[in-house]
């Protein structure tokens, strides 16, 4: 499928975080090679200072405005935008499938299916001015939510991580979202520092602005992948993590012990068998292995970059204007 040059396009992003962030690598090659896609979704509505090349569509203003458009999942309402009421998903190619990794499915896609001459595994992602990387150097973002709740280690887990990580004279950092702060906030009364940030731009900062990453299988880790801040993620299984792992900074990938024979038994009992020593192991590979290398990839001086401030976190309570958005 070859697309037209002077022909209108739509890139539908899907909700999840780590999926919007993979579909840009699309957006990110079709700007590379000549076009100029409007994008839809949240998460580009949110991250637009993080990404200075694209253009972001409101749905709304849209309306059967679109020659082509490109969505990676069936959502509700990307035939609106198209002027014929058809949408190409990316979900029903056969390279949308396998066991690549989900960047290089969306790579494939780009150079062999739209016929795209120049491409990359790159999303565009820009640090913006204002955002100091690595300022904190002893900090480490734990993220212990996730939408899918078979996916997350335990609390139990997390908290006695965290302490290993104090008695380092590391600065463990928890990150939740704002609908999950009821749940996590009541840890700052044991000593832990717990932030619940109202936008996905000001978590970006949080994240960028420290030095380490640990989390879920969940979107934030990806973001952190994205912004090149070294990152550890927990997966309940092989197969799992070689398809979803965050796939652009340095990073690593913890997995629980093959003990169990059968896949699904393993992916029941992972919380279990997936031990804090085991998780602390892996990051001190990890922090041993790039605790001096420059977390982050050379600045694109774009002149549209605006800066922004950072935003101050809170041991005791959500900032004001959260949004009850899961991360």
């Amino acid at each position: 499928m070859k697309l037209r040059t002077d022909g209108s396009i739509a890139v539908v992003l899907p909700s999840p975080i780590g999926d919007s962030l993979i579909g840009l690598v699309l957006v990110d090659n079709l700007i590379r090679n000549g076009y100029r896609p409007v994008v839809f979704g949240w998460v580009a509505e949110q991250l637009a200072d993080w990404f200075p090349r694209i253009t972001v569509g409101h749905r709304d203003a849209c309306q059967g405005a679109f020659d082509t458009v490109i969505e990676l999942r069936p959502t509700d309402y990307a035939a609106t935008l198209s002027r014929s009421g058809k949408t190409l998903c990316l979900a029903a190619l056969p390279e949308y499938g396998g066991s690549k990794h989900m960047v290089d499915r969306i790579v494939d896609i780009a150079a062999n299916v739209l016929g795209l001459a120049d491409v990359t595994r790159a999303n565009g992602l820009v640090v913006p001015a204002g955002v100091m990387r690595g300022r904190f150097a002893d900090r480490v973002v734990i993220h212990p939510t996730g939408s899918h709740p078979e996916k997350m280690w335990s609390r139990r887990k997390f908290l006695a991580l965290s302490r290993v990580l104090a008695r380092r004279r590391l600065q463990p950092s928890f990150l939740v979202a704002p609908a999950e702060f009821g749940v996590w906030g009541d840890i700052a009364e044991e000593g832990c520092e717990v932030n619940a940030l109202p936008r996905l731009n000001e978590v970006a900062a949080w994240i960028a602005e420290s030095s380490w990453f640990i989390g879920n299988d969940s979107g934030l880790g990806h973001l952190a992948s994205c912004i090149g801040v070294p990152t550890l993620s927990l997966f309940m299984r092989q197969g799992l993590a070689r398809s979803w792992r965050p796939g652009w900074g340095p990073g690593a990938v913890v997995l629980p012990p093959s003990l169990l024979p059968f896949g699904s038994l393993r992916e029941r009992l992972w919380q279990r068998l997936l031990s804090v020593r085991r998780v602390t192991s892996a990051f001190q590979r990890l922090h041993g292995k790039h605790a001096r290398a420059p977390h982050h990839y050379p600045m694109t001086d774009f002149a549209d970059a605006k800066p922004m401030q950072t935003p101050q976190a809170t041991r005791i309570g959500m900032l004001p204007g959260a949004q009850s958005r899961r991360f």
